[in-house]
């Protein structure tokens, strides 16, 4: 069983229209390609809390944790241990777990809406990637160095394939 605590605590998000009902079904579809499909055979439970902000509720978060003082598009903060996903694999940290709170995925709204623009994107298609690379970091997925990066982005664009989503990082290239 799945279980979404999706809170949204900026009005903006109101706008998008049926949004909690959207990032569930896109979460979805997302672990689906995941180790958590096979975990979830196991009939456990999953949790994921995600928290729908503005920049300016982003932002905070942002300095407290990150110690960078501007809105950012996502954070997710993972209760897995990703030394112990390093060491062991994903699929043996969380064999054993009856429950698992995987963790809390945090979005700025104008970020997202800004990037989407920008890039000439679909705002549900750039949220599915944000969501998609989320999801990743709350596994054990870094892009702190190269080759981390490199895995970690093949399996976006894998994902997002899934959802006829081209390969953002193409789009990333062509602005800049």
């Amino acid at each position: 069983m799945i279980v979404y605590d999706i809170e949204i605590k900026s009005k903006k998000w109101v706008a998008e229209k049926n949004i909690e009902h959207f990032i569930e079904l896109v979460l979805n579809k997302i672990i689906a390609q995941t180790l958590l499909k096979k975990y979830l055979k196991k009939t456990n439970l999953l949790q994921i809390n995600i928290s729908l902000l503005s920049d300016q509720q982003i932002k905070k978060i942002n300095q407290k944790y990150r110690k960078k003082n501007k809105a950012t598009n996502v954070l997710s903060f993972a209760n897995l241990d990703e030394k112990e996903i390093n060491l062991l694999g994903l699929e043996k940290v969380i064999n054993n777990l009856s429950n698992l709170i995987l963790g809390e995925i945090v979005l700025g709204y104008e970020t997202i809406k800004k990037e989407a623009k920008q890039a000439n994107k679909n705002f549900n298609d750039h949220l599915t990637h944000m969501l998609v690379h989320a999801v990743l970091h709350l596994l054990g997925y870094d892009h702190e160095q190269d080759d981390m990066a490199e895995i970690m982005e093949k399996f976006e664009i894998k994902i997002l394939k899934k959802f006829d989503i081209a390969n953002p990082y193409l789009l990333i290239d062509k602005l800049n």
